[in-house]
């Protein structure tokens, strides 16, 4: 029967008899106990309720019952409370102590104990300690330590009669019986700990155990801890040599696959070398039953079991270790002692404390790994090369535990990537160079990341390994370049992705065709160089109506934005800002012609969408200045003139324009201009879609069927080799035609009469040089502008840096100066110093008396 108590409090203190303390038993529930082992559940810590007079307490809840043999199942009935007076009285301690001391025996072999008599027992305890006229806590105390000694010593010399075949495990059953009886013990006595206990020992001050053993007053132990202070120092020290070599033997025995029969009965043993040093006990809530401990000190169990063993494993595995590198391949033998490994840790936690098995396993990796990592990696240069994924994938399991352990394979893994990458981006011919650049980077790239995740399990210094590799691919420079082509390769293969003759892709492929692009960027160092490319080409698109989608154009941008953050984007924000105020804008303005046509009937005005670009924001040349960068063609198109069908909505555009933002001033970019000409002398009305240059050409032939080249290029201003190329653009779609094989200016240009064409509308090329030829002359150009850009980028930083810092040393300045432009590019030192010694001369810093360090001038 399990029996629920509570306790009813009325205030009472030693001065005070009319006050008692009552406990009223009433009735529970049912609860088995194992007849052999009493369950002795009193709560004596809410026993001791004195407090302050006048101050009430809750009832607070005890358990009280135990399970007699023989009980029967069914509600429990008192006819009468049962009352206990707790107010102190003078007690006979001879007399009650006879009564205790086989109470104490009998909870230590842990006999059946009635409910009755356990509450005696436990009042005896309490009259003692509170007797009068004197509390007799510390001879009872003294009393018990005596009596558990006694019992100690009795089992110590039962068990030095035991055959030693048996020692294990009849002292690990004498142990089980003795914890398990202390644990009660200690209950018992609650009172004795709160009252004399913890007062003795002076638990106010945090460092008493120093301050004890200075003034060599020996530490008063609970009852719990004393019982089994006595059993370490009475019974297990005397057999603790037979004990620990019982113990090493088992482990060995595992360890060779002879697994010891009560491989319980080990691990018992080797955690009483634990347990026997519990320092602090309580009750487990709701239970009341089964104690825990709340601090274990592990010095007894380490000096007497752990050290052996780690002896013992050192040696053993030592000897392993040597005699399988001797027999075995360097594969075998990691794959070897992989298992060893995982067998040892089983080990360690199936039979040791919890504490050791760190320990345990660091010992193992120290003497089969540390001690032959040499060996490991002198194989590691040919598993990388052959690409052994399961044998790098063992190597990196065995090192990564081992301090420096992974620096020979991160070498060789990012000195492989960079090899096999450079290979892969070397040599390449052809018109789509670009996309073959950016599809070899990226199947190096996903090769060896997925290396990187299944292999070596997403670690970070092989990530950085091969971070570094990529950006030794990306950025290497071929024979005679003075920078790297990545950017401008990048460049392009965008742009062949968001052009309209993209064909084929859906749009989630090309999003993740444009996320692994920005894979690529992400390891470009000239960030500005592709920055630079990238506009130009956007600016084309967006003025030719020739992207895929706008939202494209908006997903690469907002990719750029994340990988290089707000300000290396602006200007391309501006640019699709632009595109949509100029369609608002166009509306607008063909109101405005609606309304002139209105009020003027008979005013004709060619249908006309106008894009006002910002000249900050858009990589855009003025119409004397050309796209291909040719100085000879900017004269050539210097005395442009406008064709006359276009003359009259342009100059209403400006006026119209102007009057809504005064000040403003409009720059035509003829050179990027275009229309569409219906042509209506054939026997179908097909439409051209044309630049202003090739329009002006055509529409010379409007009065005439033939003209020479030169009269054309008098009427519309345009001469030289630019004229050529404008014309030859013509002939190649057969809208002209000359019988001449080499067009010169004397040359004579007919209207073709009887043109066809596959298509009812059709696009002229611009006039352009070799292809080649203008993209080397672009990447020329750009490759000017960005250095250009770099010098006063790099002036800039080293001013805002100065301004805050006002004083620094060269180093430091270096530093910050890296730190502040590795987002667009990454300088020399070179570079560096001759912008130092630039502004110095322009006297925005100067040196101080000591020789590396600046200041700023205001």
């Amino acid at each position: 029967m399990f029996i629920r108590g509570y306790v009813q409090y009325n205030p009472c203190y030693r001065g005070d008899p009319d006050g008692e303390l009552r406990l009223f038993l009433v009735f529970g529930w049912e609860k088995k106990v194992p007849h052999s082992a009493a369950t002795l559940a009193s709560d004596t810590q809410n026993t001791s309720n004195r407090t302050t007079i006048g101050r009430r307490r809750a009832p607070v809840s005890i358990d009280l019952g135990v399970q007699e043999p023989g009980a029967k199942k069914g509600r429990l009935t008192f006819t009468e409370a049962a009352m206990y007076s707790l107010k102190p009285k003078v007690v006979d301690f001879d007399t009650v102590w006879v009564q205790l001391r086989p109470a104490i025996i009998d909870i230590l072999n842990l006999k059946p104990m009635s409910n009755v008599h356990w509450h005696h027992k436990f009042s005896d305890v309490y009259d003692i300690c509170v007797s009068i006229p004197t509390p007799l806590s510390e001879r009872l105390y003294g009393e018990v330590k005596a009596c558990i000694m006694q019992h100690v010593k009795e089992k110590r010399q039962q068990i030095n009669e035991v055959d030693p075949d048996r020692l294990i495990q009849e002292y690990n059953k004498m142990w089980e019986v003795f914890h398990e009886g202390a644990i009660f013990i200690h209950r018992l006595f609650g009172y004795l700990n709160k009252q004399f206990v913890k007062q003795k020992r002076c638990t106010d001050l945090d460092n008493f155990a120093q301050y004890a053993a200075f003034l060599q007053i020996p530490d008063v132990k609970e009852i719990g801890c004393l019982a089994l202070e006595i059993w370490k120092e009475e019974l297990v020290k005397g057999i603790l040599p037979q004990l620990v070599q019982f113990l090493l033997v088992s482990i060995d025995s595992d360890r060779k696959g002879n697994f010891p029969q009560e491989a319980n009965v080990v691990s018992s043993v080797i955690n009483s070398f634990v347990k026997m040093e519990e320092t602090d006990f309580d009750v487990v809530p709701e239970t009341g039953t089964k104690p825990k401990a709340r601090e274990s000190i592990t010095a007894f169990y380490v000096e007497s079991i752990e050290k052996p063993l780690l002896l013992d494993t050192e040696t053993y595995y030592s000897t392993l270790a040597q005699r399988m590198l001797s027999e075995l391949s360097c594969s075998q033998y990691m794959e070897q002692v992989i298992v060893l490994l995982e067998q040892e840790e089983l080990r360690a936690k199936k039979y040791l404390h919890e504490s050791s098995v760190s320990k345990i396993i660091s010992l193992c990796q120290r003497v089969m790994i540390k001690a032959h990592k040499d060996k490991l990696h002198s194989v590691c240069h040919a598993l990388i090369t052959n690409e052994e994924n399961k044998d790098l994938r063992n190597m990196y399991r065995l090192l990564k535990p081992i301090q420096a352990g992974l620096s020979v394979m991160v070498k060789e893994f990012e000195e492989y990537v960079k090899k096999k990458g450079l290979e892969a981006v070397s040599g390449l011919t052809g018109e789509n160079v670009p996309q073959q650049f950016v599809e070899n980077v990226l199947k190096v790239y996903n090769k060896f990341n997925d290396m990187k995740t299944v292999v070596f399990m997403e670690d970070g210094e092989f990530s950085s390994g091969l971070d570094k590799a990529l950006q030794g691919v990306v950025n290497s420079k071929e024979f005679g370049q003075t920078v790297p082509k990545a950017s401008e390769r990048l460049a392009r293969y965008t742009d062949s992705l968001l052009k309209k003759s993209t064909k084929g892709l859906s749009e989630s492929d090309l999003e993740t065709k444009l996320g692994n692009a920005i894979v690529i960027f992400r390891y470009i160092e000239d960030k500005d160089i592709f920055q630079k490319f990238y506009s130009k080409m956007l600016a084309n698109r967006l003025i030719a109506s020739t992207s895929v989608s706008m939202d494209a154009e908006e997903v690469m941008i907002n990719k750029l934005k994340q990988a290089c953050g707000y300000e290396f984007t602006s200007k391309l924000s501006r640019m699709f800002t632009d595109i949509g105020l100029s369609q608002e804008l166009s509306s607008t303005f063909d109101k405005h012609i609606a309304e002139i046509k209105s009020s003027r009937p008979g005013t004709k005005f060619v249908p006309t969408q106008a894009l006002v670009l910002q000249a900050g924001s858009w990589p855009l040349n003025a119409p004397q200045l050309s796209t291909n960068t040719n100085q000879q063609t900017a004269l050539d198109v210097a005395d442009f003139h406008l064709p006359y069908v276009l003359l009259p909505v342009i100059q209403e555009f400006e006026t119209f324009y102007t009057g809504k933002h005064n000040g403003r001033k409009l720059t035509w970019l003829y050179n990027m201009s275009q229309g569409d000409v219906r042509l209506t002398y054939l026997d179908k009305q097909y439409v051209a879609q044309m630049y202003v240059y090739q329009m002006a050409a055509v529409l010379c032939f409007e009065r005439r069927d033939a003209i020479s080249v030169k009269d054309i290029g008098e009427e519309i201003g345009v001469s030289g080799d630019y004229l050529l190329k404008t014309l030859r653009t013509i002939l190649d779609v057969s809208i002209l035609t000359c019988d001449d094989q080499a067009l010169t200016t004397d040359s004579i240009v007919r209207l073709n009469m009887s043109m066809t064409a596959r298509r009812m509308k059709f696009r002229l090329q611009a006039p352009q040089v070799n292809k080649v030829v203008e993209k080397e002359q672009e990447s020329v150009a750009n490759t000017f502008q960005v250095t250009q850009d770099r010098k006063y980028y790099m002036e800039c930083a080293i001013v805002r840096i100065m301004k805050t810092r006002k004083v620094l040393k060269h180093n430091a300045l270096v530093t910050e100066i890296m730190d502040q432009t590795k987002g667009r590019f990454t300088p020399d030192v070179p570079f560096i110093k001759k912008s130092i010694e630039d502004l110095i001369e322009k006297m925005y810093i100067q040196r101080t008396d000591q020789n590396d360090e600046y200041q700023y001038l205001a």
